[in-house]
C-alpha cells in the first residue's frame, strides 16, 4: 500500500527570539502523471553490476531509472507466464 499523500499545507514553526513566527508553505503540483512514483529505494550494487547497467543505458539510450524499471518488467513477464 502506498504512503498517505502529504498534506498541501504544511505549518512549520521556529524559534525567532521570544517569539515565533508561522510559515505556511504550499506544495507544488509537479507535471500531471498517469502513474505516479510514490517510492524512493535505495541499494548498493557491486561495480559487475553496475557496468551491466552502464551497458544497458548505453546500447538503449534509456536512463538508469529506465534500465532497471525494464529488468524489473522483464522479470516479472519471465516468472509470470
Amino acid at each position: 500500500m502506498p504512503p498517505p499523500a502529504p498534506n498541501k499545507n504544511i505549518t512549520q514553526f521556529r524559534e525567532n527570539g521570544k517569539s515565533q513566527e508561522v510559515i505556511k508553505i504550499e506544495k507544488k503540483m509537479g507535471r500531471p502523471t498517469d502513474a505516479p512514483k510514490s517510492y524512493r529505494e535505495s541499494f548498493r550494487l557491486s561495480e559487475n553490476d553496475m557496468e551491466k547497467i552502464r551497458f544497458c543505458m548505453e546500447k538503449t539510450g534509456a536512463s538508469k531509472t529506465d534500465v532497471v524499471r525494464m529488468g524489473i518488467e522483464a522479470l516479472y513477464k519471465e516468472l509470470n507466464q
